[in-house]
């Protein structure tokens, strides 16, 4: 459920051949080892969680290190393992379009939060439904604190 990471060298102009082929080592290096670090936080997983009833993925995630708002679903496929990895099972999915989503109803299913035109830039993860809405939260940890 993540996106691909990419990285990209640039170097100052001007340089001599031999501070050049030594630059762009010193370049490499540094960009090979956050590049690194953003592939091992881009392929982390998370722990999707259903919540209950009218809970805030805020509040479900809240005893599993937080909510990751980087790690809402792209992809009606990417829901559908979302939903086998809860164990939950949707009669029927649409794309939704709320703050909430992904969630359900108990028996359907929305995957798509809003647009980005739409959603004004706000987090999603503090957003809830009413009483009878349960999303599916990412949480940053499998183990409650």
């Amino acid at each position: 459920c993540r996106r691909p990471v990419a990285c990209a060298v640039s170097l100052p102009t001007g340089l001599s051949s031999r501070h050049r082929s030594s630059a762009m080592v010193r370049a490499l290096s540094v960009t090979a080892a956050a590049c690194v670090g953003l592939l091992a936080r881009s392929v982390a997983a998370v722990t999707w969680v259903k919540g209950s009833g009218g809970a805030s993925c805020d509040t479900v995630c809240a005893a599993r290190s937080g909510c990751d708002e980087n790690a809402w679903p792209t992809s009606l496929e990417e829901f559908e393992e979302i939903t086998k990895l809860t164990g939950h099972t949707c009669v029927g999915t649409q794309e939704g379009g709320a703050k909430y989503d992904p969630s359900t109803d108990g028996r359907y299913c929305g995957w798509a939060g809003p647009g980005k035109e739409n959603d004004g830039g706000e987090p999603r993860c503090p957003a809830s439904g009413d009483y009878s809405t349960y999303r599916f939260c990412p949480c940053n940890s499998d183990k409650e604190l």
